[in-house]
Parts: structure tokens; C-alpha cells; sequence
């Protein structure tokens, strides 16, 4: 548990830092020239309006260095590293940064060659002239801002509806107990299953609207049985057997037209009580299951999901013209997790954005598309990463 402690007491000086905002982390020498750095950072704040911070911004007396480290590039919108001098630390950084898929530019002293690794990343190099440094602003500036705007307008094109407000999450996760069909994790480490979606939804619209703007989260138990026809953009999280509304929704989205997603019950089994969940397709009018895969894993060798499908399904609110109705779920929690980490991390999106046909564009809001994703578990703790996910196939209804 000191770890788990360790990296939540990280987490909050961070967002104190931040003020709970987007920032762009700096990764320099520790003996680089300050002067750079503070010019850097004015700098984003000029062009983004972001906070740069580095390493040594977060007192962080006591934490684990790597974890402080880790827990910096993987929340950042943009990582800056400096590589002119030879710095293991500062390699280490760009390695894990590459790692996690996090955007990445380099800053190179003019005359200093760029390690042969790391060549065919985005380069802006610098002198110490004036001329050459108004230029050197002008490159920083630009690449900020395609960066930070690509993203947040990748967010904005997946998840706003034309009338934005008000926003409602609707989820209800479900947590393994003693008598689970299969169990998952016995103590929640990091954030896994449906709760991807609630941290990536809020997060997503704190970029989009800022912080603790806009949007609800309410219990889809224990919601008001007239919320499906109220007008509200809806996030409905899991399938129907934890979030009841799911299933109306999807079916009023859908309506009928194929390929056609449903949630129901395993084969062979009622919906009664906590029974196994199925994803099926339905496609020329063949019904077929779109099946995961379980293995025996962990301390005590617990029969788990090591992958499985999730779907997207999103569209215009049945009922009121400019909202807009999502749907994020799966048989189990790691297809669930797979659907919401689609929607809501910006390289999953662009994958979408990819898949769709041609001339379909992601930001149109008048057609309901749907989106089939698979997630495959970390071997290292049997939860969800981002690189786990894979975008299978995406299209719209006509």
C-alpha cells in the first residue's frame, strides 16, 4: 500500500502545481542552465497558455524518484527534452516518455548531433543569438500549439455534442467479490474497467471546458427512471447488467441497423442474478459472438479476462436535436476499459479517425457511429494500458 500512497500524495502536489490544469513537462540535465528553462516555459504559457514544469518543481521529498518521474511525463500533454548534453537521466526520460506513447520534441544546441535512436523525431534546434532565438520562439510556439490543439481538438471532435452542457456520466461499476464468476484484480491498484471511463471522461472535459465544468456523474442504479429522455448528453458506461439504461440506449441508436451490437447473457445462460456477459454481432442477420479470452493468472491462479472486446456507440440524442448520447462497454471490465480509453485518449482517437470510412468525418455529430476495440491485459499487473488497446473496425449507421 505505500506505493499506492506514495504515487496518490504525488498526484496532489502535481495538481496543486497545476492548479488541476493540462501542463507540458520539461526534461533537462539537472545542471542545465536555468535561464533556458524559465525562457522555455514563458514560452508555452505565451503560446498554450500551459504551466512547464520540471522534475525539481514537484517537492516531492520522501517519493520514489521514478515514480515521481513516471507520474510527471504520463499525466503531461507534451514532453520537452533537451538532449544537447549527454545525460542518462535525460535519456531514461525520453525512453519512458517513447514508451507510453506520450508526444515528444526534442530541443538540440545547433552543431550537436541527435543520438542515431532517436533521429526521425520532431528537432528544433537553437543558438544563442538573438536573430536565432526569435526563431527558435516562433518554431517552439507553432509546434505547441499543432501539439496541444491537435489533441484537445481530437477530444472535442469524439466527445462534444454542438449544445455541450449539460453532461451527465452514467456508470455503475461492478466489483469482483468472493463469489464472482471470474475474478480480476482482489484490491484496486490503479484505475481499471469502468472507472477508465469516468477519470478519461472527466479528464477529457476538463481539457474541453475547464476544470470541474459541465459535466455530471451520476449512478446508472440508481439514476431517475426519466433520464434517457431528458435533455442531457450522456456517457453511459458498462454493459446492461451493471448500467440498466445501456440497453434501451443502445437499441434506440441502433435501431435495428446493422452491424448491431447487443449485451446480453452468455449462451446457455439467464439474466438473472451475476451472470456472464457476452458481446454479440449481429451482421447480414447472423448472430455471432465476439469472444475474449480467459486464463489463470496471478497469486492465487484466478481464472481472469487476458482479452477481450469493447464497443463505442455514439449519436445524436434520440430525442433532442445537438446532444449527443455515447455508449462505452463490454462484456467484462477490460473491454469496458478498452471503450474508454478509445474514446478518450487522443492517439486511440486519431485511430478511430482512421478507421472510419472514407469521407467520414469524426466530428460530424448527425450520423450514430460505432466502434469495435479489443484490449489485451499488461503482463506486468494484469490491468489495462493504453498500447493494450487496438482498434478493430469503426463505421457509421446510414
Amino acid at each position: 500500500m505505500r506505493k499506492e500512497s506514495s504515487s496518490y500524495a504525488l498526484g496532489h502536489i502535481v495538481e496543486e502545481l497545476t492548479q488541476g490544469k493540462p501542463y507540458v513537462f520539461v526534461v533537462m540535465p539537472y545542471k542545465s542552465r536555468w535561464d533556458f528553462f524559465v525562457h522555455i516555459r514563458e514560452v508555452v504559457r505565451q503560446a498554450v497558455g500551459l504551466a512547464a514544469i520540471r522534475a525539481d518543481d514537484v517537492h516531492g521529498a520522501g517519493h520514489d524518484l521514478l515514480a515521481k518521474i513516471h507520474l510527471l511525463i504520463e499525466r503531461a500533454e507534451l514532453v520537452i527534452a533537451e538532449i544537447s548534453t549527454p545525460s542518462a537521466n535525460v535519456f531514461y526520460e525520453v525512453g519512458y516518455a517513447v514508451g507510453v506513447q506520450k508526444p515528444l520534441l526534442l530541443l538540440v544546441e545547433e552543431g550537436v548531433d541527435v543520438p542515431t535512436d532517436l533521429k526521425g523525431r520532431e528537432v528544433i534546434s537553437y543558438s544563442g543569438s538573438r536573430e536565432a532565438m526569435e526563431v527558435f520562439d516562433k518554431r517552439l510556439a507553432d509546434h505547441l500549439r499543432s501539439r496541444v490543439n491537435a489533441q484537445i481538438a481530437l477530444l472535442r471532435d469524439m466527445l462534444e455534442a454542438d449544445i455541450p452542457t449539460p453532461a451527465y456520466i452514467v456508470a455503475s461499476p461492478r466489483y469482483p467479490g468472493k463469489d464472482s464468476r471470474i475474478r480480476a484484480q482482489a484490491y484496486d491498484q490503479r484505475t481499471f474497467g469502468d472507472n477508465l471511463g469516468v477519470l478519461g471522461l472527466i479528464s477529457a472535459f476538463g481539457c474541453i471546458m475547464g476544470e470541474g465544468r459541465g459535466v455530471e456523474l451520476v449512478s446508472g442504479q440508481y439514476s431517475p427512471p426519466d433520464l434517457l429522455s431528458r435533455p442531457l448528453n450522456l456517457y453511459l458506461i458498462g454493459s446492461p447488467k451493471s448500467n440498466p439504461p445501456v440497453r434501451e440506449m443502445l437499441q434506440r441508436l441502433q435501431k435495428g441497423r446493422e452491424p448491431n451490437w447487443t449485451l446480453g447473457a452468455f449462451p446457455g445462460e439467464k439474466e438473472e442474478g451475476d451472470y456472464l456477459t457476452a458481446l454479440y454481432r449481429t451482421k447480414n442477420g447472423q448472430v455471432d459472438l465476439v469472444e475474449g479470452r480467459t486464463e489463470y493468472l496471478g497469486t492465487e491462479g484466478a481464472l481472469i479476462h487476458v482479452m477481450d472486446h469493447g464497443i463505442i456507440v455514439r449519436g445524436p440524442h434520440p430525442d433532442y436535436p445537438g446532444r449527443l448520447v455515447m455508449v462505452l462497454a463490454g462484456p467484462h471490465s477490460l473491454g469496458t476499459g478498452a471503450a474508454c480509453l478509445a474514446a478518450t485518449r487522443s492517439p486511440l482517437i486519431q485511430q478511430i479517425k482512421a478507421a472510419l470510412p472514407v469521407g467520414v468525418d469524426i466530428a460530424d455529430k448527425r450520423h450514430t457511429l460505432w466502434v469495435l476495440v479489443r484490449g489485451e491485459i499488461s503482463r506486468r499487473d494484469t490491468l489495462l494500458d493504453m498500447e493494450g488497446v487496438s482498434v478493430l473496425e469503426a463505421g457509421i449507421y446510414e
